[in-house]
């Protein structure tokens, strides 16, 4: 495990997200999969009614750009400026190689300024409030944080599991010392990683063990869920215990969560995290309803839906929770300013 409690305060500030403008409802999913289920039986077992697909000629980088945007028009165009590094959590990047980040420095106009790719799959956005501190802790400059997934073309329609699920979504936030117009403050992260848990949810062939052929296998260039079970009581286990690990170091009590906000893979997943946290209950924000399961960005875009709720409080602690693919799994705690 990895823990981070920042020696001076650092804030998140600009949080932004963006979705595509295409929705598609479990009708439209049912009659593209051709498959002979109701739609009303997708929402009982996951609880998702809609989610956003990018249009084909969108990329990551286009999701990640609008998003970035409305992060610079919130705190106004001197912060764009002002920002040093470029941390761009995805797993669906606009090529296998060369990384989107340095791409999306190029179009965002963000000169004197470094940039990488952070391959998290689900924990990704989490995982970067993690690495983005701590680098904001050692630099003292400011980082542009985005998380921009586009997992819609990486489904089969002859993979219900897969296919039900994910949706596509980005976003973003500035990680900085200074605390003018910042949303929340970074009160600590905790990361983990259950290697044996790999390749529980994997898209086979691309990399180097396994690279494009023509005789590549249809299927293995879609993303694929092993153990539907496993990968869901995975997920619970690494969102209670690395949350509980997580205040236990900080100090905090979980009666003193305001809010929590967790990766967006199902409705299942979110009930399931009240029952084994009580002092969840009421706590926990939604938003996979209607994005369905947008991977790294799931909690950035959950984040921003709380920052609009008016039942939003200064003082309020929130806990993030994430867990996914690779067995990784990320937590932080922010407290709102």
């Amino acid at each position: 495990m990895s823990f981070f409690k920042p020696a001076k305060p650092i804030y998140l500030k600009g949080l932004a997200s963006h979705l595509p403008k295409r929705e598609v409802e479990n009708e439209e999913l049912v009659a593209w999969m051709g498959a002979e289920i109701r739609k009303s039986w997708i929402e009982r077992r996951t609880g998702i009614r809609s989610r956003r697909w990018a249009a084909p000629e969108e990329s990551c980088s286009d999701l990640a750009i609008a998003t970035a945007t409305a992060s610079f028009k919130r705190l106004g165009e001197n912060s764009r400026k002002q920002i040093r590094q470029l941390v761009l959590g995805t797993v669906s990047g606009d090529f296998i190689s060369p990384p989107t980040s340095p791409l999306l420095q190029h179009r965002l106009g963000l000169s004197d300024c470094g940039a990488f790719d952070l391959g998290a799959a689900c924990a990704g956005f989490v995982t970067g409030l993690h690495v983005g501190g701590a680098l904001v802790q050692g630099t003292g400059v400011d980082h542009l944080l985005i998380a921009s997934e586009i997992r819609s073309k990486f489904i089969s329609k002859m993979d219900f599991n897969t296919a039900v699920l994910f949706g596509d979504g980005a976003a973003s936030g500035i990680l900085s010392t200074d605390s003018g117009d910042a949303d929340f403050a970074l009160l600590g992260t905790h990361l983990a990683a259950d290697g044996s848990l790999f390749d529980l949810i994997s898209i086979p062939a691309g990399g180097s063990r396994a690279p494009f052929r023509p005789e590549t296998p249809a299927a293995d260039v879609y993303l694929k869920m092993g153990d539907g079970a496993a990968v869901f009581l995975k997920a619970v286990h690494a969102m209670t215990e690395l949350p509980r690990r997580l205040l236990e170091d900080l100090g905090i009590r979980a009666e003193d969560l305001a809010w929590i906000v967790p990766h967006q893979a199902n409705l299942l997943l979110l009930k399931e995290l009240e029952k084994r946290i009580p002092e969840a209950t009421g706590k926990v924000i939604e938003t996979v309803s209607y994005t369905g399961n947008t991977s790294g960005a799931s909690v950035g875009i959950a984040l921003e839906a709380l920052l609009r709720k008016p039942e939003l409080k200064s003082g309020d602690r929130v806990l993030l929770a994430s867990a996914g693919g690779g067995g990784l799994a990320a937590c932080a705690v922010l407290q709102r300013l």
